[in-house]
């Protein structure tokens, strides 16, 4: 892999990476008609994306829009499969560069963090901060509309700082421009949106813990907790936040607020407190109504049982996370499948 940011486009628009590329996206969307139309003429289709990157005639292609209700009811708009090998193969090479510049306490969309080690060094945070002082407290934010809100020329000039190599800068420009929002906004549902939302807000994190001095600081994508000595000092840094969220020309979702490290954090999941982590009611209520919906479609014999299990093991998963084993119990206690009915015909 390239060690600067000089000349990454020869390794990103060569077959080799997007070759690799393709294996990444294909595993999680093997049986997908995009998927296999693909295959059906996979070697010339790679090297149709090759000859695109190598001679800069690529644009993006139009999303597939869908919505899904959860956690809130979001538009997410899905790349073309071809594009979606270009954006694996694209932040394979560059995302060394995007880490290079990302604190530590940044948790969204990298390799070994995630929603579970932000859950683990929040509990730490809370901790500390509690042995450190009386009666500490949280500001707990998140951005409004944060995608839609991002400005295309401030990230441009962000990347800018990153890159030296004007090949990838032309792709990052084309990708941000071309993706059907003018002037700002980026399409929900991208690997690439990921990294680039990602980005966006880490002038936030260094100014936070490199200006301000605060340690007790971490983000997921655009939620974020930071934990300060007094409500006094929490009022005067969320004032301070939100002038600088304001220079990035994005606002404070109203929703944001302090409170009394006592009273728990929910975050990334979760609700902590420094003895215990317990799931959100919210997902419990959804668990809950989502098993007793999959109980009667099996007995219905509109389900299988792999479906059935693909789903258990997701909320065992989530579960295992936490002090929520009683919880878990009592939800897969209930949930007692039967073989569906035969049909009076087929008995007969």
């Amino acid at each position: 892999m390239p060690k600067t940011a000089k000349n990454l486009w020869p390794d990103i628009a060569c077959f080799s990476n997007l070759a690799l590329a393709y294996q990444r996206v294909r595993k999680a969307k093997r049986y997908d008609s995009d998927t296999i139309a693909f295959y059906a003429d996979l070697e010339t289709n790679l090297f149709a994306l090759e000859a695109a990157l190598r001679e800069r005639t690529w644009k993006p292609e139009p999303f597939r829009e869908f919505t899904v209700p959860v956690p809130k009811l979001r538009l997410v708009q899905a790349p073309s499969f071809g594009d979606r090998v270009i954006h694996q193969a694209v932040m394979y090479i560059t995302s060394p560069v995007f880490e290079r510049r990302f604190i530590f306490d940044n948790y969204a969309n990298r390799l070994g963090f995630g929603t579970h080690l932000a859950s683990r060094r929040l509990r730490s945070f809370m901790r500390s901060a509690s042995a450190k002082w009386e009666r500490p407290y949280c500001v707990k934010a998140d951005i409004k509309s944060y995608f839609p809100s991002i400005q295309h020329d401030r990230l441009m000039a962000m990347l800018r700082r990153l890159f030296a190599d004007e090949a990838v800068l032309w792709f990052f420009d084309t990708l941000i421009r071309g993706s059907g929002y003018v002037g700002r906004g980026l399409p929900i549902g991208s690997l690439t949106s990921q990294w680039l939302a990602n980005l966006y807000l880490d002038e936030l994190d260094h100014h936070i813990k490199d200006d301000l001095g605060l340690p007790y600081y971490l983000r997921y994508m655009d939620d974020f907790v930071l934990i300060c000595p007094s409500k006094a000092e929490a009022r005067d840094t969320l004032a301070k936040l939100d002038s600088f969220v304001q220079g990035l020309h994005l606002r404070l979702n109203p929703k944001t607020c302090i409170m009394p490290l006592s009273k728990g954090v929910d975050f990334v999941g979760y609700r902590h407190w420094t003895s215990h982590v317990l799931p959100r009611k919210r997902t419990v209520a959804r668990a809950r109504h989502s098993f007793r919906s999959m109980q009667k479609r099996y007995n219905q014999g509109r389900i299988d049982v792999d479906y059935v299990r693909s789903r258990v093991a997701s909320f065992t998963g989530y579960m295992r996370h936490c002090d929520g084993h009683r919880t878990l119990n009592a939800i897969l206690d209930r949930f007692v499948l039967a073989r569906p009915e035969k049909n009076k015909k087929d008995s007969e």
